[in-house]
């Protein structure tokens, strides 16, 4: 027998059987849920940006400040490092709040929560 992709197989028990345990197999991993490494506490995530940002602001102004004693370039160099390193960490804080909010996003805030007079 001729099948619309044009194989002239006949199917088998074993087919069934072998695609009813792929089947199953798909199924269990579906439902299994995925564990997301944690890395800490909010209040540890809390810190870690912070840091994260006066780590970066200071190491702007060390830029900045080599570039002027280098090039003689006094104020411009530090003012310049300062925003530099103010716009690294700035990102950096977005990226990890972006992350934060990934991990988070199926836990309901605010108004998704049930009251305590609706039961």
């Amino acid at each position: 027998m001729v099948d619309r992709n044009g194989s002239n197989q006949t199917p088998k028990t074993g087919d069934l059987d072998d695609l009813g345990e792929r089947l199953k197999v798909a199924r269990q991993k579906r439902e299994t849920p995925v564990e997301t490494a944690d890395d800490g506490s909010l209040l540890g995530q809390a810190w870690r940006m912070s840091t994260e940002l006066v780590v970066s602001v200071v190491v702007g102004l060390g830029l900045g400040y080599g570039i002027d004693v280098i090039f003689g370039t006094k104020p411009w160099g530090i003012l310049f490092g300062l925003c530099l390193g103010f716009a690294a960490g700035i990102m950096t804080v977005l990226k990890t709040s972006a992350k934060m909010d990934a991990q988070n996003a199926g836990i309901p805030l605010g108004d998704d929560m049930p009251d305590d007079e609706d039961e």
